[in-house]
Protein backbone atom coordinates (compact mmCIF):
# COMPACT_ATOMS: atom_id res chain seq x y z
CA UNK A 1 0.00 0.00 0.00
CA UNK A 2 1.20 3.43 -1.33
CA UNK A 3 -0.05 7.02 0.41
CA UNK A 4 1.53 10.53 -0.44
CA UNK A 5 3.43 9.71 3.00
CA UNK A 6 4.44 6.38 3.66
CA UNK A 7 4.96 3.34 1.74
CA UNK A 8 3.39 0.54 3.07
CA UNK A 9 4.08 -3.49 2.74
CA UNK A 10 3.89 -6.84 4.60
CA UNK A 11 6.30 -9.71 4.12
CA UNK A 12 5.12 -12.67 6.34
CA UNK A 13 5.40 -11.08 9.91
CA UNK A 14 7.29 -8.02 9.30
CA UNK A 15 5.35 -4.74 7.95
CA UNK A 16 7.33 -1.90 6.26
CA UNK A 17 6.75 1.51 6.32
CA UNK A 18 8.75 3.91 4.29
CA UNK A 19 8.77 7.29 5.38
CA UNK A 20 7.89 9.69 2.32
CA UNK A 21 6.76 12.98 2.94
CA UNK A 22 8.70 15.32 0.75
CA UNK A 23 12.78 15.49 0.29
CA UNK A 24 13.67 16.42 4.00
CA UNK A 25 10.95 13.34 5.65
CA UNK A 26 9.66 16.23 7.99
CA UNK A 27 6.61 14.98 10.10
CA UNK A 28 3.60 17.34 10.42
CA UNK A 29 0.44 16.49 11.79
CA UNK A 30 -0.81 14.16 8.66
CA UNK A 31 2.79 12.90 8.67
CA UNK A 32 2.29 11.66 12.16
CA UNK A 33 -0.93 10.40 12.18
CA UNK A 34 -0.18 8.38 8.87
CA UNK A 35 2.16 7.12 11.31
CA UNK A 36 -0.03 6.48 14.20
CA UNK A 37 -2.81 4.68 11.47
CA UNK A 38 0.07 2.53 10.35
CA UNK A 39 1.18 1.35 13.33
CA UNK A 40 -2.40 0.39 14.26
CA UNK A 41 -3.05 -1.14 11.42
CA UNK A 42 0.04 -3.45 11.76
CA UNK A 43 -1.12 -4.24 15.08
CA UNK A 44 -4.77 -5.37 14.26
CA UNK A 45 -2.97 -7.99 12.39
CA UNK A 46 -2.36 -10.95 14.31
CA UNK A 47 0.46 -12.36 11.90
CA UNK A 48 2.02 -8.76 11.87
CA UNK A 49 5.23 -9.01 14.53
CA UNK A 50 7.57 -6.54 13.55
CA UNK A 51 7.24 -3.39 12.39
CA UNK A 52 10.25 -1.80 10.69
CA UNK A 53 10.61 1.61 9.50
CA UNK A 54 12.68 3.15 6.97
CA UNK A 55 12.88 6.46 4.75
CA UNK A 56 14.00 7.98 1.91
CA UNK A 57 17.70 7.30 0.33
CA UNK A 58 20.17 9.76 2.07
CA UNK A 59 17.50 10.72 4.85
CA UNK A 60 15.37 8.88 7.29
CA UNK A 61 13.52 11.66 9.42
CA UNK A 62 14.42 15.15 9.22
CA UNK A 63 11.89 15.96 12.32
CA UNK A 64 8.67 18.42 13.29
CA UNK A 65 7.31 20.51 10.70
CA UNK A 66 9.24 24.14 11.13
CA UNK A 67 5.74 25.36 9.41
CA UNK A 68 3.60 23.23 11.44
CA UNK A 69 5.12 23.94 14.92
CA UNK A 70 5.06 27.44 14.02
CA UNK A 71 1.35 27.47 13.65
CA UNK A 72 0.17 25.03 16.26
CA UNK A 73 3.45 23.45 17.99
CA UNK A 74 1.60 22.57 21.14
CA UNK A 75 -0.67 19.96 19.66
CA UNK A 76 2.03 18.55 16.68
CA UNK A 77 5.03 17.94 19.99
CA UNK A 78 1.62 16.16 21.71
CA UNK A 79 0.58 14.16 18.42
CA UNK A 80 4.45 13.12 18.74
CA UNK A 81 4.64 12.22 22.06
CA UNK A 82 1.83 10.00 21.85
CA UNK A 83 3.13 8.40 18.49
CA UNK A 84 6.20 7.55 20.38
CA UNK A 85 4.17 5.99 23.68
CA UNK A 86 2.45 3.90 21.12
CA UNK A 87 5.17 2.32 19.73
CA UNK A 88 6.81 1.82 22.90
CA UNK A 89 3.62 0.25 24.16
CA UNK A 90 3.11 -1.66 21.37
CA UNK A 91 3.01 -5.57 21.05
CA UNK A 92 4.83 -5.19 17.85
CA UNK A 93 8.95 -5.37 17.94
CA UNK A 94 10.40 -2.16 16.12
CA UNK A 95 13.11 -2.18 13.74
CA UNK A 96 15.01 0.78 12.08
CA UNK A 97 16.31 0.79 8.91
CA UNK A 98 18.42 4.38 9.43
CA UNK A 99 18.98 5.53 5.52
CA UNK A 100 20.00 8.98 6.18
CA UNK A 101 19.58 12.04 8.70
CA UNK A 102 17.64 11.02 11.98
CA UNK A 103 16.78 14.64 13.20
CA UNK A 104 15.12 15.57 16.66
CA UNK A 105 11.69 13.21 16.02
CA UNK A 106 13.67 11.09 13.56
CA UNK A 107 16.22 10.18 16.32
CA UNK A 108 13.55 9.80 18.67
CA UNK A 109 12.01 7.05 16.64
CA UNK A 110 15.33 5.11 16.80
CA UNK A 111 15.54 5.16 20.66
CA UNK A 112 11.82 3.82 20.38
CA UNK A 113 12.98 0.92 18.40
CA UNK A 114 14.29 -2.53 19.42
CA UNK A 115 16.93 -2.66 16.72
CA UNK A 116 18.63 -0.10 14.85
CA UNK A 117 20.84 -0.33 11.53
CA UNK A 118 22.74 2.74 10.23
CA UNK A 119 23.58 3.05 6.52
CA UNK A 120 27.04 4.43 5.93
CA UNK A 121 26.91 7.65 4.29
CA UNK A 122 27.71 11.78 5.26
CA UNK A 123 24.65 12.10 7.58
CA UNK A 124 23.87 13.18 10.95
CA UNK A 125 21.73 11.97 13.60
CA UNK A 126 20.45 13.84 17.10
CA UNK A 127 18.72 16.73 18.96
CA UNK A 128 19.07 20.43 17.43
CA UNK A 129 16.06 21.40 19.21
CA UNK A 130 18.31 23.32 21.86
CA UNK A 131 20.56 24.89 19.20
CA UNK A 132 17.39 26.08 17.28
CA UNK A 133 16.30 27.69 20.68
CA UNK A 134 13.60 25.32 21.27
CA UNK A 135 13.30 23.10 24.59
CA UNK A 136 13.60 19.60 23.93
CA UNK A 137 10.11 17.49 24.66
CA UNK A 138 10.60 15.67 28.10
CA UNK A 139 9.73 12.27 26.68
CA UNK A 140 12.87 12.85 24.24
CA UNK A 141 14.94 13.69 27.46
CA UNK A 142 13.67 10.22 28.94
CA UNK A 143 14.56 8.38 25.77
CA UNK A 144 18.12 9.77 25.65
CA UNK A 145 19.03 9.03 29.33
CA UNK A 146 18.00 5.31 29.09
CA UNK A 147 19.01 4.47 25.32
CA UNK A 148 22.52 6.43 25.29
CA UNK A 149 25.90 6.14 26.47
CA UNK A 150 25.96 7.71 29.43
CA UNK A 151 29.04 10.12 28.46
CA UNK A 152 26.74 11.31 25.39
CA UNK A 153 23.96 12.17 27.21
CA UNK A 154 24.60 15.46 28.20
CA UNK A 155 26.38 16.65 24.64
CA UNK A 156 23.20 15.21 22.75
CA UNK A 157 20.45 16.86 24.98
CA UNK A 158 21.97 19.90 26.42
CA UNK A 159 24.19 20.71 24.11
CA UNK A 160 22.51 20.22 20.85
CA UNK A 161 25.14 17.95 19.70
CA UNK A 162 24.47 16.28 16.09
CA UNK A 163 26.36 12.98 15.34
CA UNK A 164 28.47 11.04 11.84
CA UNK A 165 26.46 7.39 11.80
CA UNK A 166 29.66 5.97 13.28
CA UNK A 167 29.64 8.44 16.39
CA UNK A 168 25.74 7.65 16.61
CA UNK A 169 26.85 4.13 17.17
CA UNK A 170 29.16 5.07 19.87
CA UNK A 171 26.21 7.15 21.74
CA UNK A 172 23.65 4.73 21.18
CA UNK A 173 21.33 5.97 18.74
CA UNK A 174 22.29 3.20 15.86
CA UNK A 175 23.45 -0.22 16.98
CA UNK A 176 25.41 -0.97 14.22
CA UNK A 177 26.71 0.07 10.11
CA UNK A 178 26.15 -1.36 7.05
CA UNK A 179 27.34 0.12 3.52
CA UNK A 180 23.85 2.03 2.03
CA UNK A 181 23.41 -0.87 -0.36
CA UNK A 182 22.92 -3.24 2.25
CA UNK A 183 21.14 -1.78 5.34
CA UNK A 184 18.31 -2.27 4.47
CA UNK A 185 18.35 -6.01 3.87
CA UNK A 186 20.25 -6.32 7.28
CA UNK A 187 17.56 -4.23 9.06
CA UNK A 188 14.90 -6.74 7.47
CA UNK A 189 16.92 -9.72 8.74
CA UNK A 190 16.69 -8.55 11.42
CA UNK A 191 12.99 -7.44 11.86
CA UNK A 192 13.00 -11.30 10.99
CA UNK A 193 14.89 -12.25 13.71
CA UNK A 194 12.97 -10.31 15.90
CA UNK A 195 9.48 -11.98 14.94
CA UNK A 196 9.82 -15.35 16.03
CA UNK A 197 10.77 -14.22 19.74
CA UNK A 198 7.67 -15.40 21.58
CA UNK A 199 5.11 -12.52 22.23
CA UNK A 200 4.55 -13.01 25.96
CA UNK A 201 7.98 -13.02 26.97
CA UNK A 202 9.03 -9.77 24.87
CA UNK A 203 6.55 -8.17 26.14
CA UNK A 204 7.32 -9.24 30.11
CA UNK A 205 11.04 -8.36 29.29
CA UNK A 206 10.10 -5.07 27.00
CA UNK A 207 8.04 -3.66 30.39
CA UNK A 208 10.77 -4.34 32.44
CA UNK A 209 13.48 -3.09 30.23
CA UNK A 210 11.58 0.08 29.43
CA UNK A 211 10.19 0.51 33.18
CA UNK A 212 9.04 4.15 33.69
CA UNK A 213 9.28 5.55 30.14
CA UNK A 214 5.58 5.51 29.87
CA UNK A 215 4.67 7.68 32.99
CA UNK A 216 2.68 10.87 32.57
Amino acid sequence: MTTELLEHDRRGAVEFVRINTGRPNLLDHAGVAALTTALGAAEARPESQVLLLTGRPGIFCAGLDPAALAADGDTLRAEMDALLRALLGSRLRVAVCVSGHALGAGAALLLVADVRVGAKGPSKVGFPEVGQGQALPELFVRLARQRLSRRFFEPATLLGRLFSPEEAVEAGFIDWMEGAGRALKAATASAEQLAVLPEAAYLEAIASVRDGLLEP
